[in-house]
């Protein structure tokens, strides 16, 4: 139960672990699978937060920070989906599994997607932000040396 409300907290599972830890079929395993997705939405979200508010800061110096936290929820967000996969796949093939069970593969497979467009607009804002850094300094160095 402790690592099902870690992920609900934010932090991913610990290494060699998973996000959930009851009995395959049990009430308290699917609802931790459950929770493990909702924590998963969660840090999606929150990493769409940040990078919103890097977006806001353009040439701020929080814009670095406002990055890194969406790292960190982006890294958080796979974790626990990782998790949930191999949960699911302990239940067995999807086309055994009952309604709505039978739903959630489908469904981790968009929030998948969507982590992963995510990704691309957080590597594009990084690569901006780095860039406008060196610009910066390069002026700096050339207002220095004249």
């Amino acid at each position: 139960r402790r690592r099902a409300r870690d992920g609900l907290r934010g932090r991913p599972p610990r290494a060699g672990t998973s996000a959930v830890s009851a009995a395959p079929g049990s009430g308290s395993y699917l609802d931790e699978i459950f929770a493990a997705i909702r924590g998963g939405a969660s840090q999606l979200t929150a990493m769409k937060t940040w990078l919103s508010s890097a977006e806001r800061a353009a040439s701020s110096p929080w814009r670095f920070q406002f990055l890194a936290a969406a790292r960190a929820a982006h890294r958080q967000a796979g974790a626990l989906l990782d998790a949930t996969e191999e949960q699911l796949r302990q239940l067995g093939p999807a086309d055994q599994v009952p309604a709505p069970l039978d739903q959630l593969p489908r469904n981790i497979a968009a929030m998948r997607a969507d982590l992963l467009a995510e990704e691309r607009h957080l590597h594009r804002l990084e690569t901006e932000a780095t860039s406008r850094e060196h610009a910066r300094d390069e002026a700096s160095r050339r207002g220095r040396s004249s």
